[in-house]
């Protein structure tokens, strides 16, 4: 209906007629505007799907503000009427109208003007849904999601227990097939699988493809035996004999996510199926990929929960780091008991969540790459502390934590340089702390910034030593300037003679290399006086002082020798 070619005037009634004749074979919305009289006429079905009172809208162009969107009113009537005062023959924008569940709806609208027997000028036209996604697809013969909507809403409106199940298959490592063997090759493979899903249930079983690499299966038939896992197995099988059919050429695996809990369908649409059906194949693939996972309400509630936390956490960060604070825990010589050093120590509290655990929120902050700027926060106050502290004990130190995320996704390097610079502390009066790990040689960035560390003087600590990968080669390699042994490693040393004489060599061998040893989670006299013998270096742990603010570790621990 865009280009009306006509060769003489016709009359108002014959347009009317040609489209009520149009309207039953588009899926777009015909209207004719009497810009003469301003009179707008649309079809029946625009009045179900839009904010319109009736399809007949007198003073149409103040009328259509019911519908359009109100940002886009102003430039939309603006072109209609440039159409009126014969400025423009056709009107065709695209811009938002309000459906009649509160939602906004881009649309294209186009109309051509056309005068009549009776000297009314027209705009006749249609309005299509821009949104709207084709109902099948060609690549695997499948419908699509908007087909999947409309039947999953009318069988959740009328039987919700009619549903056994809805899986959600997705192939793993779609994105990287397609940059390996291209386009061409990564739809054969949604052509096959969509194959192997269709063999592993029985004909009323519906399957749709969703997004990308996704396909829905919905079993609501009464003649299936509804066993989600079962099939999900079926379709592996499949996937894997067609793979050793083409000698392992083009070989891929499926996750799936499970939604077979009547309860959860109550009062569900067809969002939240996507929604609860994405979140299990995620557990999936987070899982490991090539397996499948059940929608567990209790972890999804905890998942909300984690982003519930990672929103508050981004706000405090915009909000100049409010709700974070750095506690400090001493470290003492371990022959004198002398204070000569303190941990910097995270602390988060929400209004909401309170006091957060850091074995909760530091994970969510790496996950979610924030630890990024919180780490420079830390480093920030860690090191103007310790300057402060310093004029009470020349030789005072402070550790702080570095995440795998912030050398990895930071120039670290150049954020403690600047923090060096614009502080004023001198290098080794930092010591940079990094959880043992595999990664530490197999990570050649890491291996690069140990260097960078140590030609600036910078003193790295492997934290938890004994805990992890425990490869004697730190000692030497790396040259740590100190190590620390975790607490549930001392413990059993002090459980076990074996594991005790374990840790004196590893304390002879870190001396020998010129490292010192820190030993962390001392709680009592009688854990000092056994571990002391194993000639440790330093000492941390609640016996000699718990995790503090800052003004309680001056009050507790240098009160008497603080210069005003």
């Amino acid at each position: 209906m865009d280009e009306l070619n006509i060769g003489r005037k016709v009359s108002l009634e014959e347009i009317k007629a040609v489209i009520e004749i149009m309207q039953k074979s588009t899926d777009s919305y015909l209207y004719i505007m009497d810009l003469t009289d301003s009179v707008y006429m649309i079809s029946e079905e625009a009045k179900k799907r839009f904010t319109l009172e009736t399809t007949r809208l007198e003073n149409c162009i103040e009328a259509l503000s019911q519908v359009i969107h109100k940002d886009d009113y102003h430039k939309v009537t603006e072109d209609i009427l440039r159409c009126a005062r014969g400025e423009k023959a056709s009107h065709a924008m695209e811009y938002r109208w309000y459906s009649r569940d509160n939602k906004v709806v881009w649309v294209e609208c186009r109309g051509n003007i056309v005068d009549t027997e009776e000297n009314h000028r027209l705009m006749v036209g249609r309005v299509t849904e821009i949104g709207k996604k084709a109902k099948a697809d060609n690549v695997t013969g499948l419908r699509k999601e908007i087909r999947f909507r409309k039947d999953i809403d009318k069988i959740l409106n009328e039987n919700h227990k009619a549903i056994k199940y809805c899986m959600r298959v997705g192939i793993d490592n779609f994105k990287e097939i397609n940059e390996k063997d291209g386009t061409d090759a990564g739809d054969d493979i949604l052509h096959e699988l969509a194959i192997c899903i269709a063999e592993s249930i029985c004909a009323e079983v519906d399957i749709y493809r969703i997004v990308a690499d996704e396909f829905m299966v919905v079993d609501a038939s009464e003649k299936s035996e509804g066993n989600a896992e079962e099939v999900y197995y079926r379709i592996k099988e499949k996937v894997a004999e067609r793979a050793r059919q083409k000698e392992y050429t083009g070989f891929y695996t499926i996750s799936a996510g499970i939604l077979n809990q009547k309860e959860e369908f109550v009062g569900k649409n067809s969002q939240d199926i996507l929604r609860l059906t994405e979140y299990a194949l995620n557990e999936a693939k987070r899982n490991g990929r090539n397996q499948m996972a059940l929608f567990d309400r209790d972890s999804y509630n905890e998942y909300l929960k984690r982003l519930d936390i990672r929103k508050a956490i981004r706000l405090d960060i915009a909000n100049d780091f409010r709700g974070f604070q750095v506690f400090y825990q001493p470290i003492v010589d371990a022959n004198t008991y002398k204070l000569i050093g303190a941990e910097a120590l995270l602390r988060w509290k929400d209004e909401k969540h309170g006091n957060v655990s850091p074995a909760v929120f530091i994970p969510i902050m790496e996950e979610s790459g924030l630890i990024i700027p919180v780490g420079r926060y830390v480093l920030w106050e860690a090191a103007k502390t310790c300057k402060k502290w310093k004029q009470t004990i020349p030789e005072f130190h402070v550790n702080v934590n570095l995440s795998y995320v912030q050398i990895r996704k930071s120039d670290l390097m150049q954020d403690v340089e600047r923090c060096i610079e614009e502080v004023g502390i001198e290098p080794n009066s930092l010591v940079l702390e990094l959880t043992e790990s595999g990664y530490i040689e197999t990570d050649s960035r890491i291996m690069e910034l140990f260097e960078e560390l140590k030609a600036k003087n910078i003193s790295l600590a492997i934290d938890d030593f004994g805990t992890g990968y425990s490869n004697m080669r730190y000692l030497e390699d790396i040259a740590a300037k100190t190590i620390k042994f975790d607490r549930s490693f001392v413990m059993q040393a002090l459980q076990n003679e074996y594991n005790y004489t374990v840790i004196s060599h590893i304390i002879d061998m870190a001396h020998s290399v010129g490292s010192t040893v820190c030993m962390e989670g001392i709680e009592y006299e009688h854990e000092l006086e056994r571990m002391k013998k194993a000639k440790p270096d330093m000492i941390q742990g609640y016996l000699f002082g718990k995790p503090c603010p800052v003004e309680e570790f001056e009050e507790k621990y240098l009160k008497e020798f603080l210069i005003s």
